[in-house]
């Protein structure tokens, strides 16, 4: 990987790299992390999920809520992190692109900007979105350490029956024994499975951000085109209508391999996608309803709202990387039909035309190949989660 394309996917490749993802890591450092990483991060679902059956089975409602949003939302994770495991190669296969085509196209200094800009951007959203996942998962996990500090500093009374773990588990320990290897062992999981989703998700924007930069390579070439046809078709020697037919065969091949990409990323991910979307769904209905339910309880409420901001936060960022995409894609067609390619020569029009054809059918990243990630769907899954919560007040 080019110094520079590294230095915008640094703190990516750091977060793919403790979760043991990142494609070009050794195999024996995935095989140590994947080993002691997934069974710390992931025992916190079966325990999550362990003591949401305990509550249910105890005929505790309100216990059984408050579990299930924080068991949904490990699976939302866990989803995340076996989709990227499974289809590795794949994943592999994204990123060689990217360092490939980097090599290709940095060479020529405007399309190097373009690369850079595109690149820029995907690493401002990686920091935005760290801060966010991490800053929403600040007040869950401070809670118990403010409760517990504050008790040992005498400031605030609480039994050892009463000191507060992150969730509801089951652990099938004595919790109070071994409260603070189990409290060590949630902030563990919690992290892991924040990690996960910060270092997939940002990993996959880098992917939508150099198609978009691709996409933005291809309109300037285009009008290149424009530039070397001139617009006296009689006026073309030889060399020069050879020249432009080069230019338009490699815009022609440029499309293909920005199509190919997408459907690349499609493939690898739309089913990981649906499962993804149904949990954060699920997720943020019962974190809103817990939010409202605990409105008495300022520090509980607290908590799930931050819950919340994150679901919020992760569905914004599987949808906008989507919209972008869609977005520059369909530039391509504008790019093409904008020029004046049909005054030059009869090959140059044959192969452009081709190309106009094919950028009219829309490229698009689906979960499940039902539903299209994108802005307007985002909003509508936010209406949904809303109105399922209104259905869960007014069981209550």
């Amino acid at each position: 990987m080019d110094s520079v394309q590294g230095q915008y996917m640094r703190i990516n490749q750091m977060l793919m790299c403790i979760i043991g993802q990142w494609p070009y890591q050794e195999v024996w450092e995935k095989f140590l992390i994947q080993i002691v990483f997934v069974p710390a991060v992931f025992s916190q679902a079966v325990l999550q999920g362990g003591g949401m059956i305990t509550a249910w089975f105890a005929g505790d409602i309100d216990a059984f809520m408050e579990s299930s949003s924080p068991f949904v939302i490990s699976l939302m994770c866990i989803c995340k992190h076996i989709n990227y495991t499974y289809n590795h190669e794949q994943m592999k296969r994204l990123t060689k692109v990217m360092t490939d085509d980097w090599s290709i196209y940095s060479k020529y200094s405007y399309e190097y900007d373009i690369l850079c800009k595109s690149y820029a951007m995907g690493r401002k959203v990686t920091i935005a979105y760290a801060v966010s996942l991490y800053g929403s998962m600040t007040p869950f996990l401070i809670i118990p350490v403010l409760i517990n500090t504050a008790s040992c500093m005498g400031l605030y009374n609480i039994s050892l029956e009463g000191r507060p773990l992150m969730f509801r588990t089951e652990y099938l320990l004595d919790s109070q024994k071994y409260y603070y290897p189990l409290l060590v062992h949630s902030y563990i999981g919690t992290l892991g499975f924040v990690t996960i989703v910060v270092a997939i998700d940002s990993m996959l924007v880098f992917h939508i951000q150099h198609e978009c930069g691709m996409c933005e390579i291809l309109g300037y070439r285009l009008a290149r085109i424009v530039d070397a046809a001139t617009l006296g078709i009689d006026s073309y020697s030889s060399r020069e209508e050879a020249a432009s037919y080069k230019n338009a065969k490699n815009c022609v091949i440029l499309h293909a391999h920005i199509i190919e990409y997408a459907k690349r990323i499609e493939h690898a991910n739309t089913t990981s996608y649906f499962f993804q979307l149904g949990f954060n769904m699920m997720g943020m209905t019962f974190t809103i309803f817990q939010a409202v339910v605990k409105l008495t309880d300022l520090k509980e409420a607290l908590r799930f709202m931050s819950f919340t901001v994150c679901l919020f936060s992760v569905l914004f960022l599987e949808s906008w990387p989507g919209q972008q995409l869609s977005d520059y894609t369909d530039k391509i067609f504008g790019y093409t039909t904008n020029g004046n390619w049909y005054q030059s020569s009869q090959r140059v029009k044959k192969v452009i035309a081709m190309m106009l054809l094919r950028s009219y059918v829309p490229i698009r990243i689906t979960a499940g190949k039902i539903y299209t990630l994108n802005l307007e769907n985002f909003a509508a899954v936010v209406r949904t989660s809303f109105s399922y919560f209104t259905v869960l007040c007014s069981m209550q």
